[in-house]
């Protein structure tokens, strides 16, 4: 049996506090832009952070991920509050969130910009694949005393094994976020699951389900299932990969690839 010592990928938890040394300076984080209006959750502003633990093969975020070094810049959470307030006003949203990276690098950045939006009339919407909450409880207890938060635990596949080939990162870290779940409810922090099922069997969905559900049943009722778009990057990639998806998200719904050979093709 292979022990975790011997388990191939990467340690997403090393890479996290790597990643913090470039991406955050003081109580400022960098970020490739502070804020743009996007269709999610029926409307949100959102600031594109710079840095990420985790490597995907499927994610169309790509110098914010893979050159944090040489993108973005570094900026203050009042400034980020403030580009996000006004971008907010001007399209009505009540949700501001930050993407295209990991949000829980810089955790006080995120604290101090968390005191900002309870200040507000808006709700944040933190954008994580909960690595650094798996792997730290407290961390999830620091996060309970913010009224105006929601957050999002990204979990990518439904299989350590799924994973592991999506991502590059050893296996036994699939667990973190489903243990990052158990901690935020335990916290009384408000929060949902979503599950990158683009590359999965229905038996895999299933079982991941299950796993969701042991940690408490209701949260299957906020379970967001989600397919990637093939954006011509990701598809590259994928492409040199030799990684092939199921289902993808096209032109507003979802499509098995063997429906449309033209999108097909563009993967091999």
């Amino acid at each position: 049996m292979t022990s975790r010592a011997d388990e191939r990928g990467y340690d997403p938890v090393a890479l996290a506090a790597a990643t913090e040394k470039v991406v955050v300076a003081g109580n400022r984080r960098k970020y490739a832009s502070l804020a743009r209006p996007l269709r999610f959750y029926g409307g949100t502003s959102s600031a594109t952070e710079v840095g990420c633990n985790l490597r995907c093969k499927f994610c169309f975020s790509d110098r914010p991920v893979r050159k944090p070094g040489t993108t973005g810049k570094f900026y203050t959470p009042q400034q980020v509050f403030d580009a996000l307030d006004a971008s907010a006003k001007k399209h009505g949203h009540k949700l501001i969130s930050a993407s295209a990276s990991e949000g829980t690098l810089g955790r006080q950045h995120l604290f101090e910009l968390l005191e900002l939006v309870d200040q507000s009339p808006y709700v944040f919407v933190l954008e994580t694949n909960a690595i650094t909450l798996g792997d730290d409880a407290e961390f999830a207890q620091q996060l309970a005393r913010f009224k105006n938060l929601h957050v999002r635990v990204s979990i990518k596949g439904t299989s350590p094994v799924e994973y592991h080939r999506l991502t590059g990162a050893k296996a036994s870290s699939y667990a973190l976020p489903f243990r990052a779940l158990e901690h935020l409810i335990t916290a009384g922090v408000s929060c949902n699951a979503c599950v990158t099922v683009s590359f999965s069997t229905n038996e895999g969905i299933a079982r991941v389900r299950e796993r969701l559900a042991a940690i408490r049943p209701g949260i299957l009722t906020s379970l967001e299932l989600e397919h990637i778009t093939l954006f011509p990057k990701v598809a590259k990639r994928l492409r040199e990969e030799g990684i092939t998806p199921r289902a993808v998200r096209h032109r507003g719904r979802i499509v098995h690839l063997e429906h449309i050979p033209t999108i097909k093709g563009v993967i091999q």
